[in-house]
């Protein structure tokens, strides 16, 4: 009885552990920043907006911390066309939640990412 509840046990939590993995995808990706909302903070690169949480913070590859309200994106209404080298680009980690995509780590890089 004792070993069939263990096995049961272990069975549950495999699924358990299987489902929430599955739940959260992990996305790593760059690109250049199209548009920053620093007041709803929220990022769009390639044309996908991500949600990013306070504890998430923005880092130069100096590790620098670099302010959301800071970064340059190409999507800017004042201007039709912006220099690539007024845009930042980053390097980014996310995940996704029922919610959305969150962004986890931010690397805002030198130039392009190759």
């Amino acid at each position: 009885m004792k070993k069939s509840l263990f096995w049961l046990a272990m069975a549950y939590l495999l699924c358990f552990d299987a489902s929430l993995s599955a739940a959260l995808e992990k996305r790593i990706a760059h690109g250049p920043v199209d548009k920053v909302n620093a007041g709803e903070r929220t990022i769009t690169v390639n044309q996908e907006t991500y949600n990013v949480p306070i504890r998430c913070k923005a880092r130069r590859t100096s590790g620098a911390l670099v302010p959301l309200a800071e970064l340059r994106g190409a999507m800017q209404s004042e201007q039709d066309l912006v220099a690539t080298n007024e845009i930042d680009f980053i390097r980014f980690e996310a995940v996704e939640k029922p919610a959305g995509w969150e962004m986890v780590k931010i690397t805002v890089l030198d130039g392009a990412a190759e």
